[in-house]
């Protein structure tokens, strides 16, 4: 069913209100899980809100953290995000990267004690759109094997990136190091499918086109996107002090318990590497150029990243937005 974007923000801002959330954080926490059902990834969406109410009701995310920053030096600092609401953690981090990045020209956050964050390109896209570069990087539970491994290790560990294009929208990449979503797998055992087989393993550690036997997927580009996933725990984990691999307490089992995860936020300023004029006049040049390509058969142009997700959000804050029964149940409940 479709609903208006005032009645969505609506809904899931008394909902989180419900559970003690502050009128601020509850505020921005939906603006950012809009962002994600506006833009096409409805996993990230209102879908996680029932998960993050009950750990709300657990305890195991508070609703009114007290987060704690530690400033190393000029750039680098350390954020602890005392169990909130990812979203909340996440938004401060970048905030505060940003502001770093505006008088130093680089800015550096590695925050620790945090939860699911939602789609981190919203984080990447505050930097763009401050004329800035954001990188961000999110640990998750293992739920992707090693390449060469018959078992989960890794998270899916997505990795986003944002830049100022010159044109009326930024740049934003949003992946995951995985080569699908679990979501995705999922959705194809609901419909009875078939699945490729280098998306999972089953229990034996044997590649499969069986939805239900999936026990663990494969990383995107094989060793490559198992790099990719190291480099993510590296830097969101290893550096921030937190658990990585399969010692990260998993999303779904026990809600009891905090989940700790880390995370990595770099902000570049152009304006330190010449003027933020001419690195913004270079990109708008690189992006017609990159919109100019002769499109392969089936396609009708060449976008770049964000730009598909740009016209889709533009037509859903028109228009409105779809969400299932069983949300706007839950929404409404």
């Amino acid at each position: 069913m479709k609903i208006s974007v005032d009645d969505y923000k609506k809904f899931v801002t008394n909902k989180l209100l419900e559970h003690d959330v502050t009128e601020e954080h509850a505020g921005i926490v939906t603006e950012i899980l809009l962002y994600a059902d506006s833009r096409g990834i409805p996993s990230h969406g209102v879908l996680r809100l029932p998960h993050y109410i009950e750990r709300l009701k657990h305890q195991s995310i508070k609703s009114n953290p007290s987060l704690q920053y530690n400033r190393i030096n000029d750039v680098i600092t350390q954020l602890n995000g005392d169990d909130g609401l990812g979203h909340i953690v996440a938004k401060y981090a970048m905030d505060e990267a940003i502001s770093i990045a505006h008088k130093k020209g680089i800015g550096v956050v590695s925050v620790h004690k945090t939860s699911h964050s939602g789609a981190v390109g919203y984080y990447a896209k505050m930097a763009a759109e401050k004329n800035m570069i954001g990188l961000i990087f999110t640990q998750a539970d293992a739920l992707v094997a090693p390449y060469g491994g018959k078992e989960a290790y890794l998270g899916a560990n997505p990795i986003a990136f944002g830049s100022p294009t010159g044109k009326d929208f930024p740049m934003v990449l949003d992946i995951s190091t995985s080569k699908v979503s679990f979501g995705k797998v999922m959705i194809e055992k609901e419909k009875g499918n078939k699945i490729p087989k280098d998306w999972g393993l089953n229990d034996q550690g044997v590649a499969t086109d069986n939805p239900s036997d999936v026990v663990a997927l494969q990383p995107m580009g094989g060793a490559k996107g198992y790099g990719l996933a190291i480099l993510v725990d590296i830097l969101s984990g290893v550096l921030a002090g937190t658990n990585t691999g399969r010692d990260i307490e998993p999303m779904y089992k026990d809600l009891t318990k905090p989940r700790n995860l880390g995370q990595f936020f770099l902000v570049i300023n152009p304006s330190f590497f010449g003027t933020s004029e001419s690195f913004i006049n270079s990109m708008a040049s690189m992006v017609s150029s990159l919109q100019g390509c002769a499109p392969q058969e089936g396609f009708d142009k060449v976008s770049i990243p964000g730009e598909r997700a740009n016209l889709k959000e533009k037509d859903v804050l028109e228009n409105g937005i779809e969400i299932t029964d069983e949300q706007y149940e839950f929404l409404i409940s």
